[in-house]
């Protein structure tokens, strides 16, 4: 009767092995899977920071750009001494004088400028 009783037990303790070992080889399965859409995840995540690196290299850049256009073209103007006839005989209203260099919208540069930093 012991010997039924061990021998009961020890069958059941090597099917319990048995299924344990299936389910050791399903995880190892699984992890690879895992591991190998993680690989691939990292991947495009990096492609994508680089992505938005450029992005972010780009608006500074635009930044710069128009926040140097709107500082000096506040100094500029031009030189008609070359001009061959009047050109306030011909010009329309520009919304700003004969020989005055174009400067953009002044006030309208905080917006622009926030709207870009804003971006970032």
């Amino acid at each position: 009767s012991e010997m039924a009783k061990l021998e009961a037990k020890r069958d059941s303790l090597a099917a319990s092995i048995e299924d344990l070992n299936k389910e050791i080889v399903e995880l190892k399965e699984a992890r690879a899977i895992a591991e190998t859409e993680r690989a691939e995840e990292k991947t495009e995540n990096g492609k994508t920071i680089e992505e938005a690196q450029a992005g972010l290299d780009a608006l500074n850049d635009a930044i710069t750009l128009i926040d140097r256009f709107y500082k000096s073209s506040q100094k500029e103007a031009v030189d008609l001494s070359l001009a061959q006839q009047d050109p306030s005989a011909d010009a329309p209203d520009a919304g700003f004088d004969n020989g005055e260099a174009y400067k953009g919208a002044q006030s309208e540069s905080g917006g622009i400028l926030g709207m870009l930093e804003g971006m970032k």
